[in-house]
């Protein structure tokens, strides 16, 4: 039999292993190949691969996933009141107001820039 096959039954064997002493198979299939992963303790490994991963760097991963999109996502927000901000200059005779004013639209843009060098 092939090195590969060997590999194979073996990763088969522990998945089978580990699910006969309380190991979950998850609907999430594995980022490296698409097989069929199950978790035990705080490890996930993929029956096909054999790739292990810590649940703890998964969770860390989704959660940096969905502040990445939430930034995407403020993007909108933010142009939308710098569009606010940029069409209200000139219109406060007071200067301290205006230079705030100004001082918040430099740092929306920077931010921005920030979001789009993530992109």
């Amino acid at each position: 039999m092939s090195q590969s096959g060997d590999r194979y039954k073996e990763n088969l064997k522990h998945a089978t292993e580990s699910l006969l002493n309380g190991g979950t198979l998850l609907a999430e299939s594995c980022k490296k190949c698409n097989g069929v992963q199950i978790k035990k303790n705080d490890d996930i490994t993929c029956i096909i691969c054999g790739n292990i991963t810590n649940v703890q760097d998964s969770i860390t991963t989704k959660s940096l996933d969905k502040r990445i999109r939430s930034d995407f996502e403020m993007s909108d927000k933010i142009r939308e009141r710098l569009l606010e901000l940029i069409m209200s200059i000139g219109s406060d005779k007071n200067l301290d107001v205006e230079e705030q004013r100004l001082r918040v639209i430099d740092n929306y843009v920077k931010i921005l820039e920030k979001i789009r060098f993530l992109k």
